[in-house]
């Protein structure tokens, strides 16, 4: 296998920085010699990555002051096809789907061992008992038909009380979803138009990502760090462009298990206040902790409205209940429940039985259970990690959610470790999957929840196998 030429790898690492955020939009770039400089390589090396960087849009010229980043252009959007024509069916596809490419491998490959699903396994489902309370519905009448479309009332009233906080006292203020995903779908199509600009930290969810070129909007990312999104990068952006709103995994993120640190917190909301930006705060991974509890929510340290709350309960039971919810000032919530009209409402057999779950206070128990079953979990993998260190593995231990964010060494192409596991059996994520674009990137995700200790070991004996056998085709 040969060297890639020099240009590719500087080209291959401005691509990343821009992506990823750390060069934001409107940043200007070095000096075609300076970088040169700092980089140890030709003038010419430089120049060429720089216009190939130009020919993809990533950055642009300015008469007289140099080079700069560009805003990447929205995704092409879904294009409605011509029912007589045989062709064109392809245009269908305008962003990855990364989340129907992982659930068809697993209706495909019998029994994988799963690192790449964000979920809690089968033995926190089967010892919280929820299967109970979902027989006994079903055993109820009025779980066969329709409920309101804002939600079962009595499901709203008992998230009120499970939320706790001063800002959302009514149930008037929360609209039952079909997941978080349904939830951000309205949220965005309420806030946002095709071609408009909104911000994100990136990595992130890459299903908020599909979602988001789906639907035509330009996103500009932010980086993350050691506590979170970069809040002084996030403020240049804001300086530049006017987003219509800002979407966060602040607590426990996705795909990088990192925290918006409390500090950062509220200097995020004195933001948004300045710039009159409104927050969407997912908070999916908030009550999986694995040792101490995290900051509040953004919504709970909201003055002025400005934070629209989504979470689900995919994380705390499992992803085929498929219910969630939204919960935000109450002139948005009607605005949003309207909307959600045209998908009539939500599962009710699901809802009462959440309801009753919540109602006889199953929950906490349930959580408590499932956090102690997790910590165990990330330890068993984390013990196979380090045994991997002496190859250039890198990693943050998790403080909470279900995540190892794994850094590789660069002789290791994750895509093709990803492609190699599969073919084992063992399913992992990519880290350009949480990216805007496919890229050159030295990371995956590996979900440490949702296995068993048994096919967690079997799974990572696999790993370090496929990555012993890569490290030595490199050298």
């Amino acid at each position: 296998m040969g060297r890639k030429p020099i240009y590719t790898r500087v080209y291959n690492q401005l691509r990343y920085q821009i992506l990823s955020g750390e060069l934001a939009i409107g940043s200007p770039l070095p000096p075609e010699r300076k970088l040169a400089a700092q980089l140890g390589v030709s003038r010419n090396t430089v120049v060429r990555a720089y216009a190939e960087l130009e020919a993809e849009g990533f950055i642009a010229s300015r008469m007289g002051s140099g080079r700069y980043v560009e805003a990447l252009p929205p995704a092409p959007r879904i294009r409605r096809i011509n029912w007589n024509s045989q062709h064109g069916y392809e245009s269908l596809a305008a962003s990855p789907s990364h989340m129907a490419e992982l659930l068809e491998v697993t209706d495909r490959c019998p029994n994988p061992i799963n690192f790449a699903h964000g979920d809690g396994g089968k033995h926190t489902l089967a010892s919280s008992r929820f299967s109970d309370y979902v027989k006994a519905t079903a055993e109820e009448l009025p779980s066969y038909y329709f409920t309101s479309v804002q939600g079962l009332p009595q499901l709203r009233e008992l998230l009120v009380e499970w939320m706790g906080m001063e800002q959302i006292s009514s149930p008037e203020q929360v609209t039952i979803t079909s997941g978080s995903q349904e939830g951000l779908y309205l949220i965005t199509t309420l806030l946002a138009r095709p071609g408009d600009c909104i911000v994100t930290e990136m990595p992130t969810y890459f299903g908020s990502l599909q979602l988001f070129q789906s639907l035509g909007l330009q996103i500009v990312p932010v980086p993350l760090d050691a506590d979170g999104m970069r809040i002084d990068v996030l403020e240049g952006v804001l300086a530049r462009c006017r987003p219509r709103f800002l979407y966060t995994v602040p607590t426990y993120h996705n795909p990088t298990g990192r925290t918006l640190s409390l500090e950062r917190r509220k200097r995020l909301l004195a933001l948004s206040e300045r710039y009159g930006i409104p927050i969407v705060e997912d908070d999916a991974y908030r009550h999986l902790h694995l040792a101490e509890e995290p900051p509040p929510p953004l919504k709970a340290l909201d003055e002025t409205g400005s934070v629209i709350y989504l979470n689900t309960f995919s994380k705390l039971l499992f992803p085929g209940l498929r219910i969630g919810w939204v919960a935000a000032s109450r002139p948005f919530v009607r605005l949003l429940t309207r909307l959600k009209e045209l998908s009539i409402t939500t599962n009710t057999l699901g809802q009462l039985a959440v309801a009753a779950f919540l109602r006889d206070g199953a929950l906490l128990p349930h959580l408590t259970d499932a956090r102690r079953q997790y910590a165990e979990q990330a330890a068993i993998m984390e013990r196979h990690l380090e045994l991997l260190r002496p190859l250039g593995i890198r990693w943050e231990r998790p403080a909470g959610g279900f995540y190892f964010w794994l850094s590789l060494p660069e002789e290791i192409n994750p895509r093709r470790l990803m492609t190699l596991c599969r073919e084992q059996g063992v399913l992992i994520a990519c880290g350009d999957m949480f990216l805007l674009r496919e890229a050159e990137q030295p990371y995956i995700r590996l979900c440490f929840t949702h296995e068993r200790p048994e096919q967690i070991d079997r799974g990572m004996a696999i790993i370090a196998r496929l990555l012993h056998e890569q490290k030595e085709l490199m050298t």
